[in-house]
């Protein structure tokens, strides 16, 4: 599997390009021996042999530098167009004695420049041959799709874990270098930065690393100076548009030659580009015949039973995590055990450590009151899964209540996309949406009503806690209550405080519910 191993004549190494003094000179070796060490000097037109150079021939650099008002004497120095003044970039640059520039556009200085297309993806590539390739010593795992990405990230990292494997992996929902768990207030990395965290990956003793892939950054390049050993394809990635490089093309392109592609058979067009790719693949699925199969046997009481097929060997496992899309989400993840020469019954247990998954069917169950199902889910996609899902896990004769806190930004299609599934699958729908979007609500809930047949069904309150709180006051105990969006999808620490916001609505809303269905004690016999 791991393609790079025997590469290392072809990574970059800096000890070529060493300053010290040969094994020889004993002199020179006592004489520096209390200096403090010398900068390693590199050259610039070794590590870019297509760029282009003006007021020089080359850039010789120790090291790249924050900033050009931060910058030492050696340092490279990178120019982005209107980030800052140009004049005061140079200014800063000639005064700190600068080696060099990293641009996109020739500037009026005798500082030695050089002339890229673009910044980002140049000084991603540069700090990769830096680093000397960390994704070539990590076992990299990468997860695209249209839906549940995040998810079948935690699995695969709770899977490698387990098995042993020191784990790093960057995910919606935060990220570990492998001894350390953050929530960013950045989004999931990618480019330049996510090269410096597999860098640190490696330093922090990982073995692999699990990395869920943006659609947008794909189709952008910005994981360009990444190979991928293993790619899981989630979900349907449909594209939208014929316009410009689909994502599921760029990160093919990602996958290493020695590299495993694993999609769902379910989806027979995902899978045909695939292999038309020439990709090796294997595959998953509910539906269709696969490598790794998921078969939801039961599902009642907040809890899925799941058969997992591989060849000709069948396991049963329990989980917390319900639903088609979360038994396809364990069954990809059950595939890279397969490819890791695990037991399927190993892998199978595994996966049934992680219980829960904040905003992920997150379900929250009180005794004599609705259960409550909290998800992030933003496109028609991600929505109509979540509210089969939904309908599934509802108590018999109960009805599910749905509170959609909708997108004004969305297209009206997808909106209208939204209200049809709501409308299908809920017993009681309620649009709302998040106190920054109340001026935009009326007009996407028009768009909203659009895909619906029956409208006086639908309810409207655009302050999502009152939507929420309203819910849980007219359910039964019978009752099912799946409150969808208003998480976004911004970063780790944005959307952790916001599921932890809409739970302690529900919490409070509880609070309240259960003190005034308490029976009063008359003042006389109060003590």
């Amino acid at each position: 599997m791991r393609h790079t191993v025997n590469a290392s004549s072809a990574r970059f190494s800096t000890s070529s390009l060493s300053s010290a003094p040969e094994s020889g000179d004993r002199s020179n070796e006592s004489a520096n021996k209390g200096a403090p060490p010398q900068p390693t000097f590199r050259s610039l037109r070794s590590l870019l042999a297509h760029a282009r150079f003006f007021s020089g021939d080359d850039v010789s650099f120790h090291s790249i530098a924050e900033s050009a008002a931060s910058a030492e004497p050696g340092q490279l120095v990178v120019y982005r167009i209107g980030e800052i003044c140009p004049s005061q970039l140079i200014a800063d640059a000639l005064a700190r004695g600068a080696a060099g520039i990293l641009t996109e556009q020739i500037l009026p200085c005798p500082i030695p420049q050089c002339i890229v297309g673009d910044v980002d993806l140049t000084l991603a590539d540069l700090q990769s041959r830096l680093l000397d390739r960390p994704d070539r010593k990590l076992l990299t795992v990468g997860v695209y799709g249209s839906a549940g990405k995040t998810t079948t990230s935690l699995l695969v990292a709770q899977l490698l874990r387990s098995i042993g494997l020191r784990t790093s992996y960057q995910t919606d929902l935060g990220s570990s270098d492998g001894i350390v768990q953050t929530t960013s207030p950045e989004r999931v990395p990618a480019a330049g930065a996510l090269v410096e965290w597999l860098g640190e990956s490696y330093d922090a003793g990982a073995k692999t690393a699990v990395i869920e892939l943006s659609d947008d950054a794909a189709k952008h390049g910005r994981y360009d100076c990444i190979e991928f050993d293993l790619l899981i394809v989630t979900g349907s990635t449909v594209t939208e548009n014929d316009f410009g490089p689909s994502g599921l093309t760029c990160v093919l392109e990602r996958v290493a030659s020695q590299g495993v592609v694993i999609a769902s058979a379910d989806q027979p067009g995902v899978l045909r580009t695939i292999k038309n790719h020439g990709s090796n693949v294997m595959t998953y699925g509910v539906r269709s015949d696969a490598d790794v199969t998921a078969k939801v046997i039961d599902q009642e009481g907040g809890m899925s039973t799941l058969m997992m097929t591989h060849e000709t060997l069948s396991v049963v496992m329990e989980t917390p995590l319900c639903g088609a899309a979360m038994a396809l989400n364990h069954a990809a993840a059950a595939v890279v055990g397969i490819l890791l020469n695990q037991p399927l019954s190993e892998v199978v247990e595994h996966l049934g450590g992680l219980r829960s998954v904040p905003g992920r069917m997150q379900t929250l169950s009180a005794f004599g009151q609705a259960d409550v199902i909290v998800d992030a889910a933003r496109t028609p996609e991600q929505i109509s899964s979540t509210l089969r899902a939904a309908r599934l896990m509802k108590q018999p004769g109960g009805r599910l209540w749905c509170v959609m806190a909708i997108d004004p930004g969305a297209a009206p299609a997808h909106l209208a996309l939204i209200g049809s599934h709501a409308e299908r699958f809920s017993d009681r729908p309620i649009l709302s949406c998040v106190m920054e979007a109340k001026e935009s609500f009326l007009q996407a809930s028009h768009a909203v009503l659009d895909g619906v047949k029956k409208c006086a069904m639908m309810r409207l309150v655009a302050d999502h806690r009152r939507a929420v709180e309203w819910a849980m006051q007219e359910a039964s105990p019978n009752d099912t209550i799946i409150c969808i969006g208003g998480i976004g999808n911004a970063s780790a620490d944005a959307q952790r405080s916001k599921i932890e916001q809409i739970t302690n609505w529900i919490e409070s809303s509880r609070s309240s519910t259960q003190e005034e269905a308490e029976p009063k004690i008359l003042s006389m016999f109060a003590k």
